[in-house]
Parts: C-alpha cells; sequence; structure tokens
C-alpha cells in the first residue's frame, strides 16, 4: 500500500476527531465512516446493522467479488468510554456468524483485531491509538479496500491456501511470530530461526491460598497466545497445576505408562522430552510436566541425590522455550530449592490484604538465601496481585502502601516492582470454575451452560492477565 504524505494527514486528522466523540454513534459517524472512505470503500461496500441471526454486526464491509458464506471484514464499535476488553466474546460471536475473516472491535482509543480461520477465533493483536498514529500501515494495509477484493477474489478458488497467505501477511506486517499458531500448518517465516534462550521463572509464595496456580496456568496461556512456546513445570505434589489443565496424574499418566516430575527428578539419564504432555485448545498449545501424589514422599531420596539442588537445571539446559514456568508447592522445602536453583527469575504473587503481604519478608528473605547458592543473583521479577477486590478501593491502597514499606525495610526490597494495577487479577468465580473444568480461562468459551455474566467476567480476568503476559515480556526484554 502506497501511503503518502497527505494519507497520513488525513489518518492521522481523523485519529483526532476520537477526543471528540462522546457516543458510540458519534464514533461511528464522525471517524469510522470517513476513516472507511479514506481506505477506499464506497457507500455501497459499506453494510451497517447487518442482521445474522439474532445479532446485528456495526460494519460489514464488501468486496467487489464476494465468496461463498464468507466476509473480509466487520466492525464492532463502541463508545470512547467504554473499554473493549470485555466485548471481544461478542465480537467472536459475529465473526463466526458472519463467517467474516478479520473482525475489528474499537472504541477510538485502542484496537483489537481479530481472525476467523474458519474454525476457532483468534485475537491478533491490540493497539492503541497513540501506536497508530505512526505505525498506520499495520491496520491500514489489512483493512484497505483493494486488499479486500484481492483476498475475496481469491478465496473463490483456494480458500486455505489463502488463509496461509494471509496469516504470512499478518505475521509480516506485525512482526510477531504468534499468529503463525492459528494455522495447523505454519508458513516458514524464518528459515533460520536461532535457537530460544528461555526464560525460567519460579511462581513462588510460602502463603498458600494466593492464586498462585491459577495465576501459573493463565499466564502460560496468555504468553502462548502471543506467540510465545510456554513449559508448565508442576513440582507441587498437589498436582493442582496438572489437574487444572485437565491432565489426571493417574489415569494420563501413571495408568498409561508415562512419567512425571517424580522420574525426571530421580532417573539421571531421563530426558526433559520423555515427561511432557502436551495439551491444546484450539491452535493454543501448552507443555506440561505432570507431577504427582507420591512426590511428597521424596524429600529424603532427594536430598540423598548427588548435586540434587541442580537436577530440574541440568535438563532444562538447550530446551527450546521461550518461557519455562515452575509451580512449587507453598511451603520451603527440598523441590522449592530446586525450582529456585533451576530459575532466571521468581515471580511473587500475593493478595492484597495483610497476612499475604507480612508472609512477603519470609518469600524474600528465603529467595535471598537460595541466591547465596548460585552462581549469578535469583532477581524477583515482580510480585503479581491475585483475587483482588476491585470495590474496596481505599484498603487496596493502603495495602500497596503497607507492601512498598515493608519492601523498603528489606535488603534490595527497593528493587522489587508491584506490576502496574492493569495486571491485577480479579477476584471471580469464573477464574477458578475454568480450573476446575482443566482449562485456562481463554478457553471456558468452549464450556457449556455459560451466562452473559460469565462471559464478560471471564473477559474481565482475561484482560489481567493479557496485560501481565506484556509486561512481564517487557521487563525481560528489558532486563537482556
Amino acid at each position: 500500500m502506497a501511503v503518502s504524505d497527505e494519507f497520513h494527514q488525513r489518518w492521522c486528522a481523523l485519529l483526532d476527531r476520537v477526543d471528540g466523540c462522546n457516543s458510540e454513534k458519534a464514533l461511528e459517524t464522525q471517524v469510522i465512516l470517513p476513516m472507511l472512505e479514506l481506505l477506499g470503500y464506497r457507500p455501497q461496500d459499506i453494510l451497517q446493522q447487518v442482521p445474522f441471526g439474532k445479532k446485528r454486526v456495526d460494519f460489514l464491509l464488501r468486496a467487489q467479488q464476494s465468496a461463498p458464506h464468507c466476509h473480509y471484514l466487520i466492525i464492532e464499535a463502541k463508545s470512547p468510554k467504554q473499554a473493549i476488553a470485555h466485548n471481544s466474546w461478542q465480537l467472536r460471536d459475529y465473526l463466526l456468524a458472519s463467517g467474516s475473516i478479520l473482525g475489528l472491535l474499537t472504541n477510538g482509543k485502542q484496537f483489537r483485531l481479530l481472525y476467523n480461520d474458519g474454525e476457532a477465533v483468534h485475537s491478533l493483536w491490540t493497539y492503541s491509538r497513540d501506536y497508530l498514529y505512526q505505525s498506520y500501515r499495520v491496520l491500514g494495509s489489512l483493512l484497505w479496500k483493494r486488499n479486500c477484493d484481492r483476498v475475496m477474489a481469491a478465496f473463490g478458488s483456494s480458500h486455505r491456501k489463502i488463509h496461509e497467505q494471509l496469516v504470512r501477511a499478518i505475521a509480516q506486517l506485525s512482526q510477531d511470530s504468534h499468529v503463525l499458531s492459528v494455522l495447523p500448518i505454519q508458513p516458514d517465516l524464518s528459515p533460520h530461526t536461532p535457537p530460544r534462550n528461555a526464560m525460567i521463572i519460579t511462581v513462588f509464595n510460602n502463603k498458600g491460598g494466593v492464586g498462585k496456580t491459577t495465576l501459573t496456568i493463565n499466564l502460560a496461556a496468555a504468553l502462548a497466545q502471543l506467540g510465545k512456546r510456554v513449559l508448565l513445570i508442576d513440582i507441587d505434589a498437589q498436582a493442582n497445576l496438572t489437574t487444572g489443565l485437565g491432565i489426571d496424574p493417574l489415569e494420563d499418566v501413571e495408568k498409561v505408562g508415562r512419567k512425571d516430575i517424580t522420574h525426571l527428578l530421580t532417573e539421571p539419564r531421563l530426558m526433559l522430552d520423555d515427561v511432557i504432555v502436551k495439551k491444546r485448545w484450539g491452535n493454543v498449545v501448552l507443555d506440561v510436566v505432570p507431577s504427582h501424589i507420591r512426590l511428597s514422599n521424596m524429600e529424603n531420596q532427594l536430598i540423598q541425590i548427588v548435586d540434587s539442588d541442580r537436577i530440574l537445571s541440568k535438563k532444562l539446559k538447550s530446551q527450546d522455550y521461550d518461557f519455562v514456568l515452575i509451580d512449587p508447592p507453598p511451603s520451603f522445602g527440598k523441590v522449592n530449592r530446586i525450582s529456585l536453583m533451576a530459575s532466571g527469575g521468581v515471580l511473587v504473587p500475593t493478595q492484597l490484604s495483610p497476612y499475604p503481604i507480612r508472609a512477603l519478608e519470609f518469600v524474600l528473605g528465603q529467595i535471598e538465601e537460595v541466591g547465596q547458592f548460585r552462581e549469578t543473583p535469583l532477581p524477583i521479577v515482580g510480585i503479581a496481585v491475585s483475587m483482588h477486590d476491585r470495590a474496596s478501593r481505599a484498603f487496596n491502597l493502603s495495602m500497596v502502601e503497607e507492601l512498598y514499606g515493608r519492601l523498603n525495610k528489606l535488603p534490595g526490597g527497593n528493587q522489587v516492582q508491584l506490576f502496574s494495577e492493569a495486571t491485577w487479577v480479579p477476584r471471580l468465580n469464573i477464574v477458578s470454575k475454568s480450573q476446575s473444568e482443566g482449562c485456562p480461562l481463554f478457553a471456558v468459551d468452549s464450556l457449556d451452560g455459560l451466562t452473559a455474566q460469565d462471559r464478560t467476567a471471564a473477559e474481565n480476568a482475561l484482560a489481567s492477565f493479557e496485560s501481565l503476559a506484556q509486561e512481564l515480556l517487557q521487563k525481560v526484554e528489558t532486563a537482556a
């Protein structure tokens, strides 16, 4: 797409108009319709309030040549005063009902693009208005009328092939490899990809009941949705992470002759690949090292192993992952020490309440103690808030002050940061429900019996996990 200076000026002027829009209707008439005209669409190409069953789509864009049961783009607008984080499911429903390939959800301040591959809908990216002032080609190229016509004409002859070509184009535009995961056969954009250097993180708090395992599962899923290859290691004898991902340690592992974490820690010749269980939800894949209750009786056996503290560290060398997340028990024993010795950082989950905050002093002390036996220090990548009560804002602020007050009294505590409020995971029943159903939160739309309230709550919590994943990525990239 040849983008002139005049185009850029008009594009920025339209984005400026968002500040003057106080309703969804104003955004549609003052920003979206002129933007579609700028992108080459004629009035006859733009259908508004199009019914699909009981649903109505704000905008459906018609191509010059349509393909059977398929459209290129739908747009769902929201008021600039309304957050879009809670409406992705609505757009997913519209995409599936209309058969459209791309869906844009926007309130003028944020722009979220979803992709329908014909089998499932995937969230590709969310960009702010500030970002699109300069990086307009990313969105503009995909929405341009000429590209719409080209894609729809090609779909008439070769449905699957064009999906692959379209995903390749999206990945190249965004420079974000995670969109490749939406295809069963992934186009190869980089045939000489260097080996990954995994960031190994133990999610640790010796205080139980702070949402540690739930946070670990959903952070891993959010990272996987961002295109990262993630390994989860359950080193807790309670095996909550294992069962929370739909793996029964007895039926799915032991009875079929598979290995688990106990074998990985005690059998020197056993390799990591020999114990991994792959879990898939649509096109998101998580690799899992399952746990077993027998781990609770192995403390003495592990102590007797030569250089036992570095067992896991050695097994994780040269593994092709972006992130390895380890879920240890809420205590401080041998397996916790093994986890921390293998890690490149620690993420500490907590609640904003007095006892969990007081317990942080002990947690940080144990991390510091292990760090003294390592060749390199063991940094804390951050403190993540879970089971957050958004209604108690004044109390939450007082707890944040209490938390920083205690941190500042500890050696190195002033270097430990709380992840931003956007990452704080709310206390919602749907979060624990997804774990009891054996899936990450993003996959709950496949469960039966979900109410509209459940879906809204899930979107609310998902936004927190997505923000946490993005902030964690920024921290890791900054530290690299």
